[in-house]
């Protein structure tokens, strides 16, 4: 009897768990929202704002570890610029500052450079952007949110302004560190604008 019982329960909790739903938790995707609520809408570097904007900034090519002869030694900084404007949305007295996006999947918080991304990068060294125009000076630490009192400003005159930069390879580890590879790294970044 005790056994038909177990036996009936067993049947029965099996028979149950199967016409139950499973419930799963995996993710399917994902939703990025993004946006602005702005009167001014600037170019930038000629081209309308949006995901196919894009600046390539060569840092040079065969550049030799012995360059990185310490932790913290960059290689020759180079100055690119975004020219903002040019339209006659851009409109005259604003101001503009860059945020870099500070989730980017690419930056090191430890250092707050851009690792270098791609199949064989090189090894030891990461990206260093800093500020160059506008009164301002200096190494922007990504991933972190930067003070507008600390940040770099341009007012647009004439319905254009220029945002300036420079970015260079900077050494992360000791010279026997150092591996040969690629040179590349991205971040995303949105004009906010005052």
């Amino acid at each position: 009897m005790k056994m038909n019982l177990l036996r009936s329960c067993v049947a029965v909790g099996i028979a149950s768990v199967a016409l139950v739903p499973s419930v799963s938790h995996a993710f399917h995707g994902q939703l990025d929202f993004n946006g602005s609520i702005s009167d001014v809408t600037c170019n930038i570097n000629g081209e309308a704002p949006g995901p196919g904007n894009r600046k390539e900034v060569s840092l040079g090519h065969s550049i030799s570890p012995s360059t990185f002869d310490k932790i913290g030694a960059t290689s020759t900084p180079v100055t690119f610029n975004l020219a903002i404007g040019g339209n006659t949305g851009c409109t005259n007295g604003t101001k503009v500052v860059i945020e870099l996006d500070p989730m980017s999947v690419n930056i090191n918080p430890a250092t707050g450079n851009l690792k270098l991304i791609g199949t064989n990068p090189a090894e030891g060294v990461e990206i260093q952007i800093s500020d160059a125009g506008n009164g301002k000076a200096g190494k922007i630490t990504l991933g972190k949110p930067q003070n507008i009192a600390d940040a770099q400003v341009a007012t647009v005159a004439n319905n254009a302004a220029t945002l300036t930069y420079t970015a260079s390879y900077v050494s992360t580890a000791a010279p026997d560190a150092i591996k040969t590879g690629s040179g590349n790294s991205f971040i995303r970044y949105i004009l906010a604008y005052h």
